[in-house]
């Protein structure tokens, strides 16, 4: 990867961690960092048009608000299917409905093992959040653009999951403000 990309990467990771706060824990960034080098996911083509930029542009950081609970649920119910693919496919089919390996399956023997580790630690962080969100409850019309962009996702698809994972840590930082005690729960 370019300098240049490095840069720019560490500069959007700055800018989210510093306007959400520190709400993904380091550990969790640690393990996300773990599979970023191995998975590629900080290629240019990964970063071109990400999938939930619009989710997190209309994520309001100072309280939450009913819709943005209902994205968060049907975006983190998209990242537990993505999860459930990429660790199932490796048990289960080397190749995907278009015929591209699987995302485990381009990782060499060695890497593989510790990136289905690392991957399972960041779906029980995703479930265990979700948990948290879907305690919230909350259940009220929806922004219909950003719906339509979430269920257009192909989470089978190896660039999407690329993308996907790419997208996590920020994501992850959306769910957390929205679940965070600084809003009231009254809405």
């Amino acid at each position: 990867m370019s300098s240049s990309c490095s840069v720019v990467f560490l500069l959007v990771s700055l800018g989210v961690a510093l306007v959400f706060g520190a709400c993904v824990p380091e550990n969790l960034v640690q393990t996300h960092d773990s599979i970023a080098d191995v998975l590629e996911l900080k290629e240019p083509e990964i970063g071109k048009r990400p999938l939930f930029g619009s989710l997190i542009k209309s994520i309001d950081t100072s309280c939450q608000k009913k819709e943005q609970v209902q994205l968060m649920n049907l975006t983190l119910d998209i990242y537990a299917h993505i999860f459930s693919s990429i660790l199932q496919h490796n048990h289960q089919q080397p190749n995907d409905n278009n015929g591209s390996p699987a995302l485990l399956e381009q990782l060499s023997e060695h890497s593989r093992p510790q990136v289905e580790l690392d991957l399972t630690k960041l779906q029980q962080k995703m479930e265990n959040l979700r948990k948290r969100l879907n305690q919230l409850h909350h259940q009220q019309p929806n922004h219909e653009d950003v719906l339509s962009q979430l269920q257009k996702i192909k989470v089978d698809d190896p660039l999407d999951q690329k993308k996907a994972l790419a997208e996590f840590n920020e994501v992850y930082q959306a769910a957390c403000v929205i679940t965070s005690h600084r809003c009231g729960s009254s809405h």
